[in-house]
């Protein structure tokens, strides 16, 4: 019945009404994208707080720091390895005279003694004394026979024969070639 009494403009009572459901809708969504935006925020302030991101930062420097510290003993551990490395190699390559020095002994007689003795790469030289033409003799022999069997020398030589006129002795020079 009041339907048909028209003292008020019916568009008019819509208008407000339309506008207020309109503010009352932008108002829900903006409180919803609110809440979405705030619970984003604690959801990701909680995933920075419980990741270990500070910590590796931490231990990161913490390394970098030894590193830096430890570098100078790293060089050093490294040269001393690189030379143990050069001196390894150079003893292996040098040959070792005290096989062959105690084999000369052993053919030295008594009367014998050893005036000179210089090694030099693969051959050595020796310089004897003794007052006997004949001990010489012997020793060389005993010398002959080992480059004959080919132990330890490829060759033999007498570089030069001296008699020392004021003591009667006599220098024998021998060159031997080492295997």
């Amino acid at each position: 019945m009041n339907e048909g009494i028209n003292l008020l403009d019916p568009n008019k009572r819509k208008g407000p009404s339309v506008v207020l459901a309109r503010l009352k809708t932008t108002r829900t969504l903006v409180m919803g994208l609110l809440f979405i935006v705030s619970v984003t925020s604690v959801i990701l302030f909680i995933l920075v707080a419980l990741s270990p991101l500070p910590a590796l930062q931490r231990q990161e420097a913490t390394l970098n720091q030894n590193l830096t510290l430890s570098k100078t003993d790293m060089v050093k551990y490294a040269l001393l390895q690189e030379r143990t490395t050069d001196i390894s190699s150079l003893l292996t390559k040098r040959h070792t005279l005290n096989q062959t020095i105690s084999l000369i002994q052993s053919k030295l007689p008594n009367d014998i003694s050893v005036t000179a003795l210089q090694g030099d790469t693969g051959v050595l030289t020796i310089t004897v004394e003794s007052p006997s033409l004949q001990s010489i003799d012997s020793f060389l022999s005993g010398l002959i026979s080992l480059v004959q069997a080919k132990k330890m020398f490829k060759q033999i030589s007498v570089t030069e024969l001296t008699v020392d006129q004021s003591s009667n002795d006599y220098l024998a020079s021998l060159r031997l070639v080492l295997l």
